[in-house]
């Protein structure tokens, strides 16, 4: 964008050099009787007509360092104006400055916002313009800049695409001015029409280089929206400290350099992402790498960072999306089968087909299974066998094979951890889907066992001494206190909270979203007023006799919320407007209090089980062994306190991940399809707990979370019958949820939700299928 005063420098002006013919259309132009166009915007405008059969720029004579010391310097002054796509810099600035979602802004208001937001970061080939103007990297990228930028949610909460906005630069500027008549000299002959730069992409073969899988991803959009300041500050001082120097000399013309810390310390977001597309692409993947790995840069197990904003710009044919993980960065692909097929090409490549000792090992490691020939029998095993144990197989028995497999999938840190560790590196560098596996509740059932056993054994002679009956007892409660802690918080956020309306829909923070929930049981203990005893339940040590009644208070709160439904229905104004033009998709969170929008019989059924595990708890006066437990003796009545305790304990419990309660997650174990489009999904939990969601569905619209994730499944919780329940996605809480919490913010809309977003609403949970 440039503004009304905007004038050719003269640095750029003498740089350009003209062909015979561009001496032709610069002369008609600059010396017509009429309409006589100025020399510097001729000149330019010559430059700029690119796509005419007859070249204008002598490219030889055409001095390029002077040309682009003269757009770094229009750049470094503000003359030339990039938007910034990265972050969320432009995007809380649009939100601060406009209450409306809006197409197009004007030249005011374009400048306005240009200086409100950071100077564009874009590169295009191995130019990269930014706050330092115009620099060149070490790496060739396609990071293109433009006038269209990604800058608002609309006000359709259900609505996930970050809408573009069209800046405009000015059309008063000289060199915009006389565009059109300048077209009049060009003349309107077809004939002289020619792609430049299409000609140049088959030079390059670049439609060739576009299927590549592993060398066409882009880091950039991923440092650009997966890292706050202070962690791409600590990347830019790895580039520095960690490239043999040559990040140092590429910044050495227009910074001072000195300690990395030092020189860094000061800068922006953007000026630091300029600095980093200055890197080689492989330096910035192996610099992630090694952060992670050293957690300098702090991503937790089970979570993957992905660009935000600019989540659309993918790579090549695959449609690449970068991805940082605990294991590194990686490039995965829409394409369900992506992961499978590199696995294949990169496990094939290993193997030397034309010598027979190698060959004849690989077919005894396959031997147990069956095919006429080799190629057969490898066929089959990939397609029977799981992933890992691919590679467990056919990879970790050799250490040159490991090494080679790693080098191709970019595994550079941990090479030497135990088996298990570098086989989950490969699979997340191939780009398969890792999910902590844990049973958060795995612990306490070991223990809750392991009690029993002990109590049992009482009964007998030669029974465990009473010091390890009082050791796995203290574990076990403190367990129990965190599994009945966590779970209380978890019911009254998921039945109390309006997930709709909320930032992260249908995501449960298990740090930030605890404290909502037990502020939501606090709120309905404070109102039943206990005449007995008053309850904080947002202390941060909660006895067990407290957690107790919390379930007990929580079925009442529900009572007591239904009994006030009408005041918490939701505007109309805040139903998403599909749900208000179709008949086919429905929206049924009509109520904010979520346990309100739930079937009768669920509602009933939810507040008797909670209120059941209260008096069950309280049956087997659990807190009272609780507190006692230190004063155990081998007597048959202590013994028979303590297995009804244990009882209990085991029947509210199971009642509580049975409702999909107990923060235990589902995962995907089977879909079946068939080919009238009728799909099945079925989800499984440890200890047996399953559940299936059909589709097609009028209830796919609704935000929740997509069906291939891992999620908290509330079976109990039935807003359509026979199985729509509620399903929540879990949120790590990290630096990265932190940079990105508050969003998105919705924008008054200037026409309906459909007419913004298509028919094909992007909220849909279930794509590609």
């Amino acid at each position: 964008m440039i503004a009304h005063d905007y004038t050719i420098s003269d640095r750029i002006n003498a740089s350009i050099h003209l062909t015979p013919v561009g001496d032709q259309i610069f002369s008609k132009a600059a010396t017509a009787r009429t309409d006589r166009i100025p020399a510097k915007e001729a000149r330019l405008l010559c430059a700029l007509a690119i796509g005419q059969r007859d070249l204008f720029v002598d490219l030889e004579s055409t001095d390029l360092k002077q040309l682009a010391r003269g757009i770094s310097e229009e750049i470094i002054a503000g003359n030339i104006r990039f938007a910034y796509d990265f972050g969320r810099d432009s995007y809380d600035a649009y939100a601060s400055m406009f209450d409306e979602g809006q197409a197009v802004l004007s030249y005011a208001e374009t400048q306005r916002f240009l200086d409100a937001t950071p100077r564009g970061v874009h590169q295009y080939g191995r130019f990269v313009v930014g706050p330092y103007g115009l620099r060149q990297s070490r790496s060739t990228r396609q990071i293109h800049s433009g006038r269209r930028i990604q800058a608002f949610h609309c006000s359709d909460s259900m609505c996930d695409v970050v809408h573009r906005v069209h800046l405009s630069t000015s059309d008063a500027a000289g060199i915009n001015a006389h565009r059109e008549r300048f077209n009049v000299f060009l003349g309107g002959d077809e004939e002289k029409n020619f792609d430049w730069f299409g000609a140049a992409d088959d030079i390059r073969d670049v439609p060739a280089l576009l299927f590549s899988d592993a060398h066409v991803g882009v880091s950039a959009t991923l440092v650009g929206d997966g890292l706050d300041v202070s962690e791409l500050r600590a990347l830019v001082n790895h580039l520095l400290d960690g490239t043999a120097g040559d990040l140092r000399a590429d910044v050495g013309p227009f910074l001072k350099v000195g300690k990395a810390g030092e020189l860094t310390s000061s800068l922006d977001h953007a000026q630091l992402m300029q600095i980093v597309l200055l890197a080689r692409e492989s330096s910035i993947r192996d610099a992630l790498d090694q952060l992670v790995q050293e957690g300098k840069i702090d991503v937790p197990v089970g979570e993957v960072r992905q660009p935000v904003i600019n989540r659309d710009r993918r790579s090549g044919a695959f449609g690449l999306l970068p991805e940082l993980g605990s294991h590194g960065v990686r490039f995965s692909s829409q394409d369900e089968g992506f992961a499978m097929l590199r696995l294949k090409h990169e496990i094939r490549s290993l193997t030397d087909f034309l010598a027979g000792e190698e060959v004849e090992e690989l077919s005894w490691q396959i031997r147990d299974v069956e095919g006429e020939t080799l190629a057969e029998r490898i066929d089959t095993f990939f397609r029977v066998t799981s992933p890992a144990e691919c590679i467990e197989r056919l990879v970790m028995p050799r250490k040159s094979y490991v090494l080679r497999l790693a080098k191709n999938v970019g595994v550079t840190q941990g090479l030497s951890d135990p088996d298990q560790d570098i086989v989950s590196k490969i699979m997340w560098k191939l780009g398969y889907p890792l999910h902590d596996e844990q049973d958060p509740r795995a612990e306490f059932w070991r223990l809750h066992q392991k009690l029993s056993g002990l109590a049992k054994a009482s009964h007998t002679p030669g029974a465990r001494e009473t010091e390890e009956f009082l050791g796995t007892a203290s574990k076990f409660f403190r367990e129990l206190e965190r599994y009945l802690s966590e779970a209380l918080a978890f019911s009254a956020w998921v039945l109390m909270h309006d997930h709709s309306a909320d930032a992260n829909p249908f995501e449960y923070g298990l740090e930030s979203d605890y404290a909502r929930g037990m502020g939501l049981v606090q709120e309905a203990a404070d109102k039943l007023e206990d005449n007995v005893m008053s309850f904080d339940f947002l202390s941060e040590k909660l006895d067990l006799y407290t957690l107790i009644r919390g379930f007990e208070f929580l079925s009442k709160g529900l009572e007591c919320v239904e009994e006030e439904g009408d005041s918490f229905g939701r505007s109309t104004e805040d139903i998403p407007a599909y749900a208000r033009g179709s008949e086919l998709k429905k929206f049924p969170f009509k109520k904010t209090v979520p346990y309100l929008n739930l079937t009768e019989r669920s509602r009933v059924r939810l507040r008797e089980q909670l209120r059941e595990i209260a008096r069950s708890l309280q049956r087997g006066k659990v807190a009272d062994v609780r507190n006692e437990h230190q004063h155990y003796r081998k007597t048959a009545g202590g013994v028979e306190q303590i297995e009804t305790a244990l009882r209990e304990i085991e029947v509210s419990l199971r009642t509580l991940e049975s409702a999909g309660l107990s923060l235990v997650e589902f995962r995907l174990e089977d879909a079946v399809h068939d080919r009238w489009g009728r799909s099945e999904y079925y989800f499984a939990a440890p200890r047996g707990a399953r559940h299936v969601v059909t589709r097609p569905s009028g209830f796919d619209w609704l935000g929740l979370p997509d069906l291939d994730v891992p999620q908290y499944v509330v079976p109990g919780a039935v807003f359509a019958e026979p199985n729509e329940v509620l399903r929540v996605k879990r949120r790590i809480d990290s630096p990265y949820s932190q940079l990105w919490s508050e969003y998105p913010k919705r924008r008054r809309s200037r026409s309906t939700g459909l007419s913004q977003t298509g028919v094909d609403h992007p909220a849909s949970e279930v794509r590609n299928t």
